[in-house]
């Protein structure tokens, strides 16, 4: 018998990013001071609010049956200089979302929430981390209480945002 204990759910699909119409004022809101909107004006079409929950919706559909999904805060990231994001997580949301609107590589890295406990048993037959092979047009949706981070790269920009999810019992 195999049993996955503890499994983290990620979530890749494809997007139509002609159906995503945000503007947004970038400025610098991080540590990394890389270009992003996070902490100023984004604004999203009503239309474009739908397309992205309905989206993602069908993605998490693969896992959960009864749902709530709302778009809580999104924003855009634009790597332009040897640009990087310094390790984090996302709070008070339950998932999180990042849509590679022009990417050549990508440069996100997920840590394993036990990577610490992996490193001090020496377990290297466990994922410790995880670079997803995407590309322009594709999203991927994780548990926001996974850290990751986004190596120095440059010309690129991506979309991310957090969804407020609540299973319904």
């Amino acid at each position: 018998m195999n049993l996955e204990l503890f499994s983290v759910p990620v979530f890749i699909g494809n997007v139509d990013l002609k159906k995503i119409k945000l503007t947004s004022e970038v400025g610098h809101a991080f540590y990394s001071q890389t270009p992003s909107s996070f902490n100023t004006k984004n604004h999203l079409d009503p239309e474009s609010v739908k397309y992205i929950t309905d989206t993602i919706a069908e993605l998490l559909k693969e896992r959960y049956q009864s749902f709530s999904l709302k778009l809580a805060r999104i924003w855009r990231n634009k790597y332009m200089n040897q640009d990087y994001q310094e390790p984090h997580v996302h709070m008070e949301s339950q998932f999180s979302f990042i849509i590679y609107e022009k990417v050549n590589k990508p440069h996100t890295i997920f840590f394993n929430p036990a990577k610490y406990l992996i490193d001090a048993a020496k377990a290297n037959f466990v994922l410790r981390e995880f670079v997803p092979q995407l590309r322009k047009g594709q999203v991927i949706v994780f548990p926001s209480y996974i850290e990751h981070m986004v190596n120095r790269n440059s010309d690129q920009v991506t979309i991310s945002g957090n969804l407020d999810f609540k299973l319904n019992v």
